[in-house]
């Protein structure tokens, strides 16, 4: 047979691919036949709809925070965007230093580093413009009202805290919308202020969670975010699991573990765009992937690597209002920085 198709091919070059096709297609048996239509058919539509799917929003790498030395370094930062001055805050709890970029992704100021502060673990912008820095020093966390140059004016006391809240202390903060966003990843409970420290609301993370007393030092948030309308989206690494938290108190989650896509291994920062879009990072897979507003799975992007566009275990995650995803990760990688659109 291969002696034919050789002579068939060299002897009629205009048909010869055609013919070749029609004569093996003649040899493989009616069944085989309809089972590669139906898995050649299956490929074509699934692919399409998959293509169709990841149309709707894209993610495009466009640079690292950088200064004039070149892309600043630091492992699993903190970052918050002040919004009314399009500014960047890179919060190094290792180095115990702050420092602002502009919307351009250059480095303008940095403060804290004399360890005045103590540890810094986060910074955010208040309405008024003055910084709200989280820090501990010895065994005890504040939070310090700073100016813009970061310099120390005042303590933000804790006020009207019900007893259910008299021993919070909090270990991570965010603030949006005038408000301030407590999180106690010890006791899995989060608290809201206002501008003033002066108690709103609270929700108990591990009762929603049913999660004992005992295991909550062990069952911590990856990370937590406010989106623009007011929920609260964390993540539990060691449930394999991203939740929405509605300012009701409504609380709907999602995530399987696993390996395959759409899938999470251990899952970190996590965040919510206006169009409603939820972007989760997971440190072990070295990549961020992204959900639509019902949590259906659209892709994943980044994976393990050194090129520009590669993440190796990311970790805090934020958006600005020019559409850009800043994503902190390990291994002195710094904060990287990508263009989302949308279809």
């Amino acid at each position: 047979m291969m002696l034919y198709l050789y002579s068939e091919f060299f002897m009629n070059k205009p048909n010869a691919m055609r013919s070749i096709t029609a004569k093996i297609w003649s040899f493989i048996p009616t069944a085989l036949k309809l089972t590669l239509a139906a898995f050649f058919l299956s490929a074509i539509f699934v692919g399409f709809r998959a293509d169709d799917v990841r149309a709707e929003v894209q993610t495009s790498f466009l640079y690292r925070l950088s200064n004039f030395s070149g892309p600043v370094h630091s492992s699993w930062a903190k970052i918050a965007i002040d919004e009314e001055r399009d500014e960047i805050y890179v919060t190094d709890s290792q180095k115990g230093d702050v420092r602002i970029f502009n919307n351009w992704g250059m480095e303008i100021y940095r403060f804290g580093d004399d360890l005045n502060l103590g540890a810094v673990l986060a910074a955010a912008v208040r309405n008024d413009g003055n910084i709200l820095v989280l820090a501990r020093q010895a065994s005890r966390t504040s939070i310090v009202i700073c100016n813009f140059r970061g310099e120390p004016l005042a303590e933000l006391a804790l006020q009207d805290f019900p007893p259910g809240f008299s021993d919070f202390y909090p270990t991570d903060m965010v603030c949006r919308h005038g408000r301030i966003y407590l999180l106690n990843n010890d006791s899995l409970r989060l608290a809201v202020t206002d501008s003033n420290g002066f108690f709103m609301r609270g929700h108990d993370l591990g009762a929603l969670l049913e999660i004992e007393e005992k295991k909550r030092n062990v069952t911590q948030v990856g990370g937590f975010s406010v989106d623009p309308e007011g929920n609260i989206f964390f993540t539990v690494p060691v449930l394999f699991s991203a939740y929405r938290l509605s300012a009701q108190g409504k609380l709907a989650g999602f995530g399987r573990p696993g390996s395959a896509p759409g899938r999470f291994n251990v899952v970190g920062g996590i965040v919510a765009d206006e169009q409603g879009y939820v972007y989760v990072a997971d440190r072990l897979k070295s990549a961020v992937l992204v959900f639509d507003k019902n949590f259906k799975f659209m892709h994943e992007f980044g994976y393990r690597g050194r090129r520009p566009h590669n993440l190796i275990s990311p970790n805090d995650l934020e958006l600005d209002t020019a559409g850009r995803l800043y994503v902190s990760q390990l291994a002195s990688l710094g904060v990287s920085v990508f263009k989302i659109t949308y279809k």
